[in-house]
């Protein structure tokens, strides 16, 4: 484009002002953590473990025998704990209606057959809620006039497993594809009420009495159109499968009809009180873990409602075979086996990646996955997803998990993510879970805090870190802190910081600046950015170049700065060639943007030019910013400064104050370039065009506080188009 001297030259002044000083006030808090850096799942538990916080015996109690057939048996996480018991004897037409449920907060299950039915046989815990409904339909009373108990039969307990409500997610959960059949548990849990009337089955004969002088009596007349319901408690010490029959009388317009229903109930509870320290392990009750099991014992007051929840450290896990270990994960088949031309290519493509040739490794994973192996479809999408190449990597990733690669899902999710499409990501994430893979569960719980979710998102999280997910520890810190609940967040961070964790020692840093403990925050940040983590010598050299130690602060700085890499340069259509990519708020970022301020106050201009540069090619608006200026201002290279300010105006990252300076750099600039006797001038037009697009965005943010500006521009603009 052919400029005029003096236009040009009195615009040179206008992008003086562009960028601020750039440092970051250290007490600002912390940076929130995206959505992709970090539990829900789908498969039904497999295992459930307890061991209560008892102190250990004085000494050591003998081992309980176990109930016949009863070891080795599976435990499940109970998501119906409420089971309607089938009547006989009540005619069609009766004009009431009578139900029978049980809930129980633990359960004997019977195997297929072992029962009249075909299905599985859930066997209630002595102790639980029998609700008996009555409901007059029309306007005659109908009156229960009795119940009676009696025992049928004492069976052994032949049992396929155990199935335990959960009033809270357990402390331990071992595999991710275990959470979603807990959670939908604790959804289901309701404490017990306390009976009107127990059934004392072991007494000869059984016996239904009230409870207390309080309880509803016999008869029980219910009115026309009016309901009643009672609780009774079937109370049994027998370790057997008890079958015991419940029939009732009831009378309505002179008839009597005689319902009954066959229930069963047992003691044991299948589970164990393990001591701390020693002793053997004994047969625990079930009022050991939920007190709210009626105890006739226990009559004086309502049982208490903790039981589990605060006495127990309760572990959830798949069981091995034999029953008497866990495993970390599902038993699930592996993956698809290499084939040996498979691994040999995708072994070339591994040395040709460490050797820094990316393109000769994709050619070498594409190969090996044609030839069958899946894990070379999973380091082709790694590489190409850290490429930017989200279809790509989508395209290997499903290759990858066709092929049984467990991991595959989880970068799935993660790849969906990073495109916005959340629902699908939150489907991969499951099915990653369901492969046991707690990565997946780290991705899920972020996908539930940004849905504002944060209780389950600190449940998950905390399972996740619990499971050695080291990022899950760091998000659930970073929730915390967020929430105000700086201690909790400080030890997960300290504790994350001494096993070794650069981001929890960045963090830790922060905590510790914000309470002025500046030695300790000196050291966090100090040993992050030995082992190389970018914000570690970030904050390291800010704290450095405020107690006027700038040699130390620019050695750090620009250690971390030259490991941004240098990528391929393409032409932004003027004079300056650059490529952007990256966050923009990478520690490397940061540095470099940091270095160069420091080397411009030295009287270091090229210097200064190069960290901008390199700052803005990492998507660092800042530096952006600032290269826009030197282009002008330096180079008098006004292509070159209308393609970074393109960048800085388009990019959805820059903050509507840098934003607003930018757009008024560029009216000025556009004045400035202005003839009235050449009122078509392009470079006028081109700094016109930008400023109105500018302007567009920020009166689409906020008409009122932009609106005369935006005007202002566009008048410009149609002078400028005019000749």
């Amino acid at each position: 484009m052919a400029r005029d001297p003096a236009p040009r030259g009195a615009a040179l002044a206008t992008l003086v002002p562009l960028v601020l000083g750039g440092a970051v006030l250290l007490a600002g808090g912390t940076d929130a953590w995206p959505a992709w850096a970090a539990v829900l799942a789908v498969a039904a538990l497999s295992g459930t473990l307890a061991a209560r916080r008892t102190p250990s015996p004085k000494r050591a109690a003998a081992p309980t025998p176990p109930p016949p057939d009863a070891t080795g048996s599976a435990m499940y996480a109970m998501q119906r704990p409420v089971r309607d018991v089938p009547v006989t004897g009540l005619p069609e037409d009766v004009p009431y209606t009578l139900r029978v449920t049980t809930r129980s907060h633990l359960a004997v299950i019977g195997p297929p057959g072992s029962g009249a039915g075909s299905e599985a046989v859930f066997i209630p815990l002595t102790g639980h809620n029998l609700v008996l409904s009555l409901t007059a339909d029309g306007p005659s009373d109908v009156t229960l006039v009795r119940l009676e108990a009696r025992v049928t039969q004492h069976a052994s307990l032949v049992a396929d497993g155990v199935s335990v409500a959960h009033r809270r997610v357990p402390d331990m959960v071992l595999s991710p594809d275990l959470l979603e059949s807990v959670q939908r548990s604790v959804e289901a849990f309701e404490p017990l009420r306390r009976p009107d009337f127990e059934v004392l089955l072991d007494d000869g004969p059984a016996a239904v009495r009230p409870v207390d002088e309080g309880a509803p009596a016999l008869p029980l007349t219910v009115p026309g159109g009016g309901s009643a319901t009672l609780v009774l408690a079937p109370v049994t010490g027998s370790g057997a499968w008890v079958h015991w029959r419940l029939d009732a009388a009831i009378e309505r317009d002179g008839r009597t009809d005689n319902p009954s229903w066959e229930l069963t109930v047992t003691a044991t509870s299948g589970l164990s009180t393990h001591h701390p320290g020693g002793g053997a392990p004994t047969e625990a009750s079930v009022q050991q873990f939920f007190p709210d099991h009626w105890d006739p014992a226990v009559r004086d007051g309502a049982p208490g409602q903790e039981g589990l929840s605060q006495s127990a450290f309760a572990v959830v896990a798949h069981a091995t075979a034999d029953g008497t270990g866990v495993l970390r994960g599902p038993s699930r088949t592996g993956p698809d086996p290499e084939t040996g031309e498979g691994l040999r290519r995708r072994e070339t493509g591994d040395r040709q990646l460490a050797a820094g040739r990316p393109r000769e490794a994709a050619d070498s994973y594409r190969a090996a996955a044609a030839a069958g192996s899946g894990q070379a479809a999973l380091a082709l999408g790694r590489l190409l997803h850290g490429q930017g190449d989200l279809a790509g990597a989508r395209h290997w990733y499903e290759l990858a998990a066709e092929r049984r690669i467990g991991t595959a899902y989880n970068n799935l999710g993660l790849v969906a993510l990073q495109d916005g499409r959340n629902d699908e990501a939150e489907r991969w994430y499951r099915r990653g879970m369901d492969e046991g893979d707690w990565a997946a569960a780290d991705g899920l719980a972020a996908l539930v805090a940004e849905r504002g979710d944060t209780e389950q998102a600190e449940t998950l999280w905390r399972l996740a870190a619990a499971n050695g997910r080291p990022n899950a520890a760091q998000n659930l810190a970073a929730l915390l802190n967020r929430q105000g609940r700086t201690a909790e967040a400080e030890e997960l961070w300290l504790r994350a910081a001494g096993e070794g964790s650069d981001e929890a020692a960045v963090h830790a840093g922060f905590l510790r600046h914000r309470a002025g403990d500046l030695v300790a925050a000196e050291r966090w940040w100090r040993e992050a950015a030995e082992r190389g983590h970018g914000r570690g010598a970030y904050y390291y050299g800010m704290l450095l170049a405020r107690a006027e130690r700038t040699d130390e602060a620019e050695h750090w700085w620009r250690q971390a700065a030259e490991r941004l890499t240098a990528a391929p340069e393409q032409s932004t259509g003027g004079g300056l060639r650059h490529r952007l990519g990256g966050t923009g708020d990478s520690g490397e970022a940061l540095c470099a943007y940091e270095l160069a301020c420091l080397l411009d106050e030295k009287g270091d201009r090229a210097g200064a030019e190069r960290w901008w540069t390199a700052a803005a090619r990492a998507g660092h608006i800042e530096g952006v910013l600032r290269v826009a200026q030197v282009a002008m201002n330096d180079h008098d290279d006004l292509d070159g400064c209308l393609s970074w300010l393109r960048i800085a105006v388009e990019d959805e990252r820059t903050p509507v104050d840098r934003l607003a300076t930018a757009a008024d750099a560029l009216q000025r600039l556009a004045g400035g370039l202005y003839d009235d006797t050449r009122p078509g001038n392009p470079d006028a037009l081109a700094a016109c065009a930008l400023a109105v697009e500018a302007y567009e965005r920020l009166y689409g943010l906020d008409p009122a506080a932009y609106e005369e500006a935006y005007g202002q521009v566009r008048d410009l603009r149609a002078r400028l188009g005019r000749g």
